[in-house]
């Protein structure tokens, strides 16, 4: 066939639109994180240390502190980012408001365990001071010890979980690509999934004292370019909440940060950092035998599957609400008239009784 007088050659046009898509999508899989154990500061306006993090940070990153206030991104010098102050978050319903949500979910029905999956994307990373170097070249990183920590405290509080082993390696920009398999493994079945990690930052900034031992402090890490990310936020705000109740001072704070961490995949999927590269494997695995009891309560289990009493109290409270408010407006509708209401009110019944009664069931 011959070509056309004057048509050019397709292919450079389908080049750029595949380097531009590969270009697009490096910070989805990479989460433009720095290299090795290198690290970024965020600083508030008066210069004041707000976070020190492995994940390098961009302009409308938001950053949940432990005591609750909201900090953007604004600008970003080198290894240095500048926050503006947002506002300080409520978290006085984010349990039961995520429980109500949760109570609908197919997962959270049924009188049996509830279940999790556990996964390690970076297989490699590991705590020098108890392992003896920040990464292990054969992928059997410290992490996999401390999940196994959350793995045990979560199933002696009544919940199951899929601890997966598979290694990832390298720790490179296509880790989270090769995880994905991983994560839909783990995910199915599962009320939730967790892919636990450590960070690169000072010891000091994740260590704390909590309940009067040491231990690292834990960040919750949601991608803010995930399209379940509100879903996400959400779950992380309601673990938050819960355990700045009973272990105030155990969640470090929430980083919405670019990039999917495959949490796309479920609204109840989150990213772990159990402290950094310079703390004690024993301190990370404290932390996570503590957030191993907020967990539950978060959702829900013990008490007649995983959607828990909070969540259908609050059901309740909903459902009590429409009929209360149904009542008023028949009231009203009815000149006053509380006999009239009533008549109205069975007269809809008898309506819907006669409907269903005339639908004859499938075969």
């Amino acid at each position: 066939m011959r070509r056309r007088r004057g048509a050019r050659p397709a292919w450079p046009a389908v080049l750029v639109v595949v380097l531009c898509l590969a270009a697009g999508s490096v910070r989805v899989w990479a989460a433009d994180e720095m290299a090795g154990v290198d690290y970024m500061t965020l600083l508030g306006p008066d210069g004041g240390v707000i976070c020190q993090t492995g994940f390098a940070l961009d302009v409308g990153d938001e950053y949940v502190d432990s005591d609750n206030n909201v900090w953007r991104v604004a600008e970003v010098v080198g290894k240095t980012a500048i926050a503006s102050y947002v506002r300080e978050l409520d978290l006085s319903n984010a349990v039961s408001d995520f429980q109500i949500t949760f109570a609908a979910s197919p997962l959270s029905q049924g009188a049996g365990r509830p279940r999790v999956g556990v996964y390690h994307t970076h297989s490699d990373e590991s705590y020098v001071p108890t392992d003896g170097s920040e990464s292990d070249p054969a992928g059997r990183g410290g992490v996999y010890q401390v999940g196994d920590t959350l793995t045990n405290g979560l199933e002696r509080a009544g919940i199951s979980v899929v601890h997966s082993l598979a290694n990832h390696l390298p720790h490179d920009a296509g880790a989270y690509e090769r995880s994905r398999r991983t994560a839909m493994e783990v995910l199915r079945g599962s009320a939730a999934i967790f892919d636990v990690h450590r960070d690169a930052a000072p010891a000091e900034a994740y260590l704390r004292r909590v309940g009067g031992q040491d231990v690292t402090q834990v960040m919750i890490v949601v991608g803010r370019t995930n399209p379940q990310a509100e879903a996400n936020m959400a779950f992380a705000k309601a673990i938050k909440a819960a355990s700045d109740s009973q272990q105030p001072g155990l969640i470090r704070g929430i980083l919405t940060t670019g990039g999917r961490f495959n949490q796309d995949l479920s609204p109840r999927a989150l990213l772990f950092e159990v402290g950094a590269h310079t703390n004690r494997r024993e301190d990370a695995e404290e932390a996570v035998r503590r957030l191993a009891g907020v967990i539950p309560q978060v959702l829900g289990a013990g008490g007649g599957g995983v959607a828990g009493s909070g969540a259908l109290r609050a059901l309740g409270v909903i459902v009590l609400l429409v009929v209360v408010g149904g009542g008023a407006w028949l009231y009203v509708a009815t000149g006053g008239n509380w006999r009239a209401a009533w008549q109205k009110l069975r007269s809809l019944g008898e309506e819907f009784a006669s409907y269903f009664g005339r639908r004859r069931p499938r075969r």
